[in-house]
């Protein structure tokens, strides 16, 4: 075998080996949830408030030398509703997998209907804005959002252990809208004209007053003001630091406009993982209005007022012939059922009584999406797998040249023995997983020393052995 193909066979070899490190599950998490990030000004001029929740792969970080990639997750619900909870699962899973993982609230709202609609459905009125633009604005300000809680951990990639250039979006429904968003909207060229200021919208009427999203809100005078939006990356968390969107999640979202076509300068194009079901009564595969199929099934079987004052969009199957026919260039992976919508209301698969059950507008088998979301992304993934359970014990471990180093009782409750047969010139620091110094450079004074830990908090933690100032290994302990 010639030279040439010897080193393309390495490197591929090394490239399984790499992708496979961010697809096996082995690290437990720690996580730190409501996490201020930031404020913003909401669709009706008040001040919301924005959280997340982090969950952190645990493994020996003790050096502050183990960079990770980070997944953000961002959870659907039309712009009006839906909480970072629900991508919880998501998050716990891919921490599980070495990557540092987010799930974040956003702006949710928009104006309301000023005309009058007739339905019998609860909660009917709540889908309907006063014009089209207002679903524009309410995706545009989502999108700031994220890109202000990305900024947010990049700037903080020193405590959350982020490589800044294996960074990941991903979301479902309107927040697969969002992370397309965060990827790919990067020219001013982008920005929606709806984003700009433009005219003042009556109030709501006062049978959405009691929609999710209006709630504790306070309509004063005859309209809402509607300002010019800002620049594309909002106002959250400014960095100067260089990062890279290496992929996004795509699970049956869309765009509202050709976001493929121009990029930011020296930009990288994200690879893009697209899972979409041809039924969906949400958001068209292909493109159409938000709701075009929930609108049909409204008027034809519960005769509904059709859903009115929506944007147009452009989903998962119509942006990747995009990228086909214009050559755009973009690695895109299609995962599309076949199930089309039958424009039946009762008979049929994917009709609308069908639907009550099984939905379109969601997986078909989500255990099966993320694992082959998870594939698809981990090749992408450039980080060293330093992140290593090999080096980062809980039991018996063997010291070169020093003999045997164990803890006991493992868990424990308030004293934990160091057994060290060679314990002379051998120090221990203890640490929480988080990095934080709770012991330091305690010397063993004898084969069994014992510590006292009555005062440390339940969790996991680290004890960082050395000799002679000299970091020998490390080996975990379970306090109770």
């Amino acid at each position: 075998m010639n030279k040439k193909l010897i080193l393309l066979f390495l490197c591929f070899q090394y490239l399984n080996i790499n992708a496979q490190q961010w697809i096996d599950k082995k690290y437990n998490y720690d996580s730190t949830l409501n996490v201020t990030y930031g404020t913003a000004l909401n669709f009706n001029g008040g001040t919301d408030t924005l959280s997340m929740d982090i969950y952190m792969p645990i493994c020996d970080d003790i050096n502050h030398d183990s960079r990770k990639p980070l997944l953000m997750w961002v959870h659907g619900g039309a712009f009006l509703a839906g909480d970072k909870s629900e991508m919880t699962n998501l998050c716990k899973q891919f921490a599980k997998r070495g990557y540092v993982t987010a799930s974040i609230n956003y702006r949710l709202g928009f104006i309301s209907d000023d005309f009058a609609w007739n339905c019998n459905y609860p909660n009917y009125s709540c889908i309907f804005a006063t014009d089209s633009a207002e679903w524009y604005r309410a995706y545009y300000r989502a999108i700031q959002d994220a890109k202000g809680a990305l900024r947010y951990l990049i700037n903080r990639n020193v405590t959350f252990k982020i490589d800044t250039n294996n960074i990941f979006v991903a979301g479902e429904s309107a927040g697969a809208f969002i992370s397309l968003g965060v990827g790919l909207l990067d020219t001013l060229i982008e920005k929606p004209i709806q984003a700009n200021a433009i005219s003042n919208s009556p109030n709501p009427i006062s049978s959405s007053l009691s929609c999710e999203y209006n709630i504790g809100k306070v309509f004063n005078g005859a309209n809402v003001s509607r300002p010019d939006l800002g620049s594309i990356d909002g106002t959250i968390e400014p960095t100067n630091i260089v990062y890279k969107i290496k992929g996004i999640g795509n699970m049956y979202g869309a765009m509202l406009s050709d976001l493929l076509k121009n990029n930011r300068a020296n930009t990288i194009k994200p690879a893009i993982y697209s899972f979409h079901q041809p039924c969906d009564l949400v958001v068209p595969i292909d493109s159409g209005g938000v709701y075009a199929g929930l609108s049909w099934c409204m008027t034809n079987g519960y005769n509904c007022y059709g859903i009115s004052n929506t944007a147009k969009l452009y989903g998962s199957r119509a942006f990747s012939n995009w990228n086909t026919n214009n050559g755009y260039g973009y690695t895109i992976h299609d995962e599309f059922t076949t199930t089309d919508f039958l424009y039946s209301f009762l008979l049929g698969t994917g009709s609308c009584a069908d639907q009550i059950n099984n939905p379109c507008h969601a997986y078909d088998n989500s255990v099966l999406r993320e694992n082959n979301l998870t594939a698809f992304f981990a090749p992408l993934v450039t980080t060293n797998p330093v992140c290593d359970t090999t080096i980062f014990p809980s039991g018996v471990i063997s010291i070169t040249d020093k003999g045997i180093f164990n803890l006991y009782p493992n868990p424990t409750t308030n004293v934990l023995t160091v057994f060290c047969r060679s314990y002379q010139n051998f120090t221990i620091s203890i640490y929480d997983m988080l990095g934080q110094k709770y012991y330091d450079e305690i010397a063993l004074t004898q084969e069994h020393s014992q510590i006292n830990v009555n005062n440390l908090h339940s969790g996991i933690y680290i004890i960082v052995v050395k000799n002679n100032n000299r970091k020998i290994n490390t080996i975990r302990f379970v306090k109770e």
